[in-house]
């Protein structure tokens, strides 16, 4: 697998011009339809966001498949294997951003701190017209701004459509999550069951403390993907959930055995008891022993 550490060397691959050491906005048709085409994974070391215009394929969550041939959006982030399997030539529009561009530019909202671009491929974000539409015309603007203008305002601008892009992202996933209410309940519904079930399908040879990862793992998608439907449907995170529902175990462990704190949190899965004992005063604002006393003196 190939890895990339910086844009120059990626564009390389494609037979693209470098212009900025930090971005660049390319679109597919300029390619050469032989290199995109391409099925080696890669990776690199900075952000990539693909607009593919012609979709006309599927993307598969579990046994679904979505059929589409509005535009499609996919985000890929450091380090993320990243392959093309299109089985024709792209028309769209492909944008590369290293992160160091940030350290210039600080008045724009850091690009890690949108989840999404963690998504796995089969969940990319399904365009409908209007969206496809817009997204479109901000791509179209900051491509012509970055090959036709050359002054100190140009990458500054750049970044401002960016910027309105990402965010518009978020309210295109809130409607994605909501035309795939079905799906997403039924991802819900499988997260809440393995959770019910954790401690109780495992020995205490095998337990661990419950992660995001690890339910992720199971339900086949990523932990951010996963978490962000949980908050969708339950105003929650993947995480924030967990938690509770640790600590209500912990709650039926120090209201009915004689274990101690230390016994209860190996129990439930922690490495360090003091971990347990402060995650467990920050969701009750009691300590496991003052709650133990509360429930026994009553």
């Amino acid at each position: 697998m190939k890895h990339f550490k910086d844009i120059q060397n990626l564009n390389k691959l494609y037979n693209v011009d470098i212009k900025h050491p930090l971005i660049d906005i390319q679109k597919y048709e300029d390619a050469k339809s032989e290199n995109l085409l391409k099925n080696e994974p890669i990776s690199f070391d900075f952000y990539k966001i693909s607009f593919v215009k012609n979709f006309n394929g599927f993307i598969q969550i579990g046994n679904t498949k979505f059929e589409g041939e509005n535009g499609i959006l996919h985000f890929v982030e450091p380090e993320q294997v990243y392959t093309c399997n299109s089985t024709n030539p792209w028309e769209g529009f492909q944008i590369l951003i290293h992160p160091k561009i940030f350290n210039e530019y600080l008045s724009y909202k850091s690009i890690n701190s949108y989840d999404f671009f963690s998504y796995e491929v089969n969940e990319s974000l399904l365009l409908n017209e209007e969206e496809e539409n817009t997204v479109s015309l901000l791509m179209e603007m900051a491509w012509s701004e970055f090959h036709n203008k050359k002054d100190t305002f140009s990458i500054p601008i750049i970044l401002s459509y960016i910027s309105t892009l990402l965010n518009l992202t978020d309210r295109f996933y809130a409607r994605q999550f909501d035309t795939r209410k079905k799906l997403c309940n039924q991802l819900s519904k499988d997260f809440f069951h393995l959770l019910k079930t954790y401690y109780s399908k495992r020995t205490d040879i095998e337990i661990q403390q419950p992660t995001v990862q690890f339910f992720a793992n199971k339900l086949n998608v990523t932990p951010n993907y996963l978490s962000d439907t949980i908050r969708h449907h339950s105003g929650k995170s993947a995480l924030t959930v967990i938690h509770d529902f640790v600590i209500e175990e912990a709650k039926i462990q120090l209201k009915t055995t004689n274990l101690t704190v230390s016994e209860i949190s190996y129990k439930l899965g922690f490495e360090y008891p003091n971990y347990f004992s402060k995650l467990f005063k920050r969701k009750t604002n009691l300590s496991p022993s003052e709650y133990r006393k509360s429930v026994k003196s009553i």
